[in-house]
């Protein structure tokens, strides 16, 4: 037996969906697990025809601004705060004193 990779995972049904599921693996004397896999590989091919939900399809992309942490190389060093410099304090006085 091939040895395959499992994980676990939780899928939500309506009630009666679910019963319908849960009749069918009884039916076939297999767990609902499998049932499932054979469903989907069933209706794999079928599920790729549905349309992509792409919300930005046919846009122009916009440009986007640089991240928050990046800084202009021009722009001046700033001073730390004094709640950073509060938590900081005592911090490092074994590592400066030698």
């Amino acid at each position: 037996m091939a040895s395959t990779d499992k994980q676990k995972q939780s899928l939500y049904f309506p009630e009666e969906m679910l019963q319908e599921i849960m009749r069918e693996a009884n039916r076939l004397d297999r767990s609902l697990s499998w049932t499932m896999q054979q469903a989907w590989r069933l209706a794999r091919e079928e599920v790729r025809k549905f349309p992509a939900m792409n919300p930005h399809r046919g846009r122009a992309e916009q440009p986007r601004p640089p991240p928050l942490d990046v800084r202009r190389a021009d722009a001046p060093p700033r001073a730390p705060s004094a709640q950073v410099l509060e938590f900081l304090r005592g911090k490092f006085d074994r590592e400066l004193a030698g």
